[in-house]
């Protein structure tokens, strides 16, 4: 059991475990000590000095090693001569820590002063202005008398772009270093560092192409400042001006939420427009990141090229018409088709369309059928995480395996989950084909050629761990495959009581399984097919033919997408 550790701040006694530092032994209080380059989720480096506090420790006889009493039976408290950084020092017992004398007012005033020394007044058109610590801070502890000296101030070049999504304005950089240390320490892409010295240091990009990783969104919401915004939000719109929607990304598996911030506005002929998207604070998904694909894909959703009203096939060509038009016509062809009707859905539709989508199917004495290539839905169902077995919780004396996955290319964030997992002390081994990132924080590989998943499989040991997580994809490994190495993978996280997750190509797949889908469908036995955020051409262009031999093809999508141009019916979707 962590021993506890009891101290007293701003007067008030906090118990907290012991190795915690300062400033978080405060917030569990309630009480808030101001910081700029400190971040919960990564090392301190005391760089900014905004949490100044004045630290006293109980002083002890050296000849006894008793604590010194007052008078009135309290232990004696000696203060340091110089004010400490709260983020960097760990509690000890009965320490006092004062932050609202005048000393660490005058002390923190004074941080923020020099601060502001070349700092622009960008504020009325700042990203960052009303979300801005530094805001918030020059107005708690800035003076109301300036020393600034016009001449003296130092102009950095502005509008650099980092890369193609982030730019950089110097002026604004307060050298907090978060977003270095963001990408060293969290996202394992050290591609940011500090140039030059003194009042001269800059942010550069040292990777080509600038700004080289999968998660350089997330250093523009940890910048304290604004210097650090991205390219579709720079002047896009002011904080108050948005509204909040809570959602969750469905671009890959993991399911990280999100906040979309929408508004009204007149270049979008008044309608409501998403002008960014952020990450939800969720510890058991995201915690509070998310990659760069869920910070930028909505564009792509929110494309001038998305369908918006129905199309039939006349003459050969595809034609506007009508929803009374488009859906009588759906719904005689289908009651035709009778058991010939067979419903194809993608993994990106929520639980609710594939419900009713098999209702509908079954309903006219058809089939429902998912279009993936991957099985094991129904292991992973009777197999997924629990309380006790979580990517937060697993460490040292556990174990993870990834299993025929590169999991940053396909789950971004259950990559980052698994390094930290792998820091920790958790025994991580990577069985795959070829090299992949993760394998940086891998204890095992094990490698093996197409075909011999399941023997590879068989070669890992977890004899000494206590709990275990199991990922397992379908790299190259078509259905059957992926159901050999699932039925594996299932076989060897039993041994241990263990998780298995499956590392799903669509945000959903699992919900489909949930729902009774199953893959594998025969689309040649079809007399009529209903095809709904799937895309099977486009996975297979050998499909195209058995798809226009079909005598009713009904494709319900965001786009126009390769069945959809073959289809007889195109029905325009709503994005999830």
């Amino acid at each position: 059991m962590t021993k506890e550790i009891t101290l007293t701040i701003d007067g008030q006694q906090v118990t907290v475990p012991d190795g915690t530092i300062v400033v978080d032994a405060a917030k569990n209080a309630g009480i808030d000590i101001p910081v700029f380059c400190y971040h919960p989720k990564m090392e301190p480096v005391g760089m900014c000095r905004m949490c100044l506090v004045d630290i006293g420790r109980p002083v002890f006889d050296r000849a006894t090693g008793e604590a010194v009493l007052e008078e009135d039976g309290n232990p004696k408290i000696q203060f340091g001569w110089k004010l400490e950084t709260a983020c960097t020092v760990p509690v000890s017992e009965g320490m006092v820590v004062d932050g609202l004398s005048d000393k660490v007012q005058q002390g923190r005033e004074d941080i923020v002063e020099f601060l502001l020394t070349s700092h622009p007044l960008d504020c009325p058109i700042c990203d960052k202005g009303g979300e801005c610590p530094l805001q918030n801070l020059t107005m708690a502890y800035g003076s109301s008398d300036s020393r600034f000296i016009f001449d003296e101030k130092i102009h950095a070049a502005k509008n650099v772009a980092l890369g193609d999504l982030i730019w950089l304005d110097r002026e604004r950089c307060i050298q907090c270093a978060r977003c270095i240390r963001f990408q060293e320490e969290i996202a394992d892409d050290p591609v940011l560092e500090f140039f030059n010295r003194g009042r001269a240091t800059d942010i550069i990009t040292n990777s080509e192409p600038g700004f080289d990783s999968y998660w350089s969104g997330n250093t523009t919401d940890i910048c304290p400042v604004g210097a650090l915004t991205t390219a579709d939000f720079r002047f896009g719109a002011r904080p108050w001006e948005l509204n909040q929607a809570a959602s969750l990304c469905s671009h890959c598996a993991v399911g990280c939420n999100l906040t979309y911030n929408t508004r009204r506005e007149a270049k979008s002929g008044g309608d409501i427009v998403i002008k960014r998207a952020m990450p939800r604070q969720n510890e058991q998904v995201n915690e509070l990141w998310i990659c760069d694909k869920g910070r930028f894909a909505y564009h792509y959703v929110d494309s001038s090229d998305r369908l918006t009203q129905p199309l039939i096939r006349k003459n050969g060509e595809l034609t506007p018409a009508s929803w009374d038009e488009a859906l009588t016509l759906v719904a005689e062809q289908l009651k035709n088709a009778g058991g010939g009707l067979l419903t194809l859905a993608g993994g990106r539709l929520p639980n609710e369309d594939l419900f009713n989508l098999k209702k509908l199917s079954e309903g006219l004495g058809g089939t429902a059928a998912l279009h993936s290539y991957m099985a094991g839905g129904d292991l992973t169902a009777q197999m997924s995480m629990s309380e006790t077995v979580t990517l937060s919780t697993i460490g040292a004396g556990d174990a993870i395996v990834v299993v025929a996955c590169d999991l940053e290319e396909e789950a971004p964030v259950w990559w980052l989950r698994v390094k930290q997992a792998a820091k920790r002390g958790a025994k991580l081994t990577v069985v795959n084909p070829r090299p992949t990132k993760t394998e940086h924080h891998a204890s095992e590989i094990i490698r093996y050629t197409y075909g011999e998943e399941v023997a590879a499989i068989k070669k890992v040991s977890l004899a000494e761990a206590a709990k275990v997580i199991v990922f397992f994809g379908s790299e190259g490994l078509g259905l059957e495959g992926s159901a050999a190495v699932a039925q594996a993978c299932a076989k060897l996280a039993a041994s241990k009581s263990g998780a298995l997750v499956g590392v799903w190509p669509q945000a959903n797949t699992q919900g489909a399984w949930d729902m009774g889908l199953r893959p594998g469908a025969d689309l040649s036995t079809a007399k009529a097919l209903y095809i709904a955020g799937a895309d099977p051409v486009g996975d297979n262009p050998a499909l195209a033919e058995t798809v226009q031999k079909v005598d009713f093809v009904v494709v319900q999508e965001l786009f126009l997408t390769e069945p959809a141009a073959l289809a007889d019916v195109v029905l325009p979707a709503q994005a999830q």
